[in-house]
């Protein structure tokens, strides 16, 4: 056998080897948002192959929508998705057992224009507001419950708008809302833009009583998954924690996904950037578990016709990373 047939022989060697422990990792299938902001996250760990490092194979699965994704998952389709603890424990009080690794503890953010006359909480009656999403956006729950313990129901002493979030970023801008609540990607873009908080939020939750930082997006999945699988879901726990510390501090990392990002200048997408960080969570402590319960019940207590459900603390995912 020459040099060069030794060679070859030992190079298909190798690559046989690493085919063969790629095929044998088990795969872990997540459903995204076609244009989500956890598109970046999941792209950074597949670029820096920090999946198959922790010891699985990550699929994106790419759908249209939230309920899209929340099918996946409940149908089968997916291992894992993305949304907030709030719908996992009303869901686990019907019965299923989803289980909760964080994503962002960005809750959301309240716009107002820059020369807005809107300046407190008692300004907001006779407003328009604007809400992203629905009654369930985590902004406008704090809002309303921030207000209602200023003697204020916003319900009946505002004008509440419910819309897409691109299409209440152009009715801020064009002043037919007076403040908008969003999603946190949306209210970076318009703070790049000129736009400013009227609250902070994580001053709303202090001031309801929640005194930790509290992550409300996460990664969603069944506890069978943790019973098939343990060494995959701790795997993938440990790389999402490991891709953030990164990103913290990897500009070329930013860069290569900036494409996925739709930043339409170079102050848009720092704001992006910047505001990901610094929604990047703690580990869940106990604090953060009393303040969920509390946030749920908060929810609870603004609903017409509250159920008295409790959260349930088991829904999140505490595996030692």
């Amino acid at each position: 056998m020459t040099f060069v047939t030794r060679a070859l022989a030992l190079m298909f060697a190798l690559f046989s080897l690493t085919v063969s422990a790629e095929t044998t990792l088990p795969q872990l299938r997540v459903a995204v948002l076609q244009s989500g902001t956890v598109n970046w996250e999941l792209q950074y760990i597949l670029d820096q192959k920090l999946d198959q490092a922790h010891g699985f194979k990550l699929e994106m699965i790419k759908v249209a929508s939230l309920p899209a994704a929340k099918l996946a998952l409940t149908s089968g389709g997916a291992d894992m998705m993305v949304s907030d603890w709030l719908w996992a424990g009303k869901r686990n009080n019907a019965g299923e057992t989803l289980r909760f690794i964080p994503f962002s503890s960005q809750i959301g953010s309240v716009l107002v224009p820059t020369d807005s006359a809107v300046k407190t909480l008692q300004d907001l009656r006779g407003k328009k507001i604007g809400v992203a999403g629905g009654p369930m956006n985590k902004s406008w729950v704090l809002l309303q419950a921030a207000a209602k313990a200023e003697g204020i129901d916003l319900q009946k002493e505002a004008s509440i708008q419910f819309a897409a979030p691109p299409l209440l970023s152009q009715a801020l801008k064009r002043g037919q809302v007076d403040v908008l609540a969003t999603f946190w990607h949306f209210g970076a873009r318009l703070e790049a833009e000129g736009f400013k908080p009227l609250v902070s939020m994580q001053q709303l939750m202090h001031e309801l009583g929640m005194k930790s930082s509290l992550p409300i997006l996460g990664y969603l999945f069944h506890a069978q998954l943790t019973e098939q699988s343990p060494d995959a879901v701790a795997g993938f726990a440990a790389a999402v924690a490991e891709a953030k510390q990164r990103l913290a501090v990897d500009e070329a990392g930013w860069n290569a996904i900036r494409p996925l990002m739709n930043a339409e200048s170079d102050e848009i997408f720092t704001a992006l950037k910047v505001k990901y960080l610094e929604g990047t969570p703690e580990r869940i402590s106990e604090q953060q578990i009393e303040d969920a319960k509390r946030f749920f019940s908060l929810i609870d207590s603004l609903d017409p016709n509250p159920t008295g459900e409790k959260l349930d603390p088991v829904v999140f995912y505490r595996a030692e990373l």
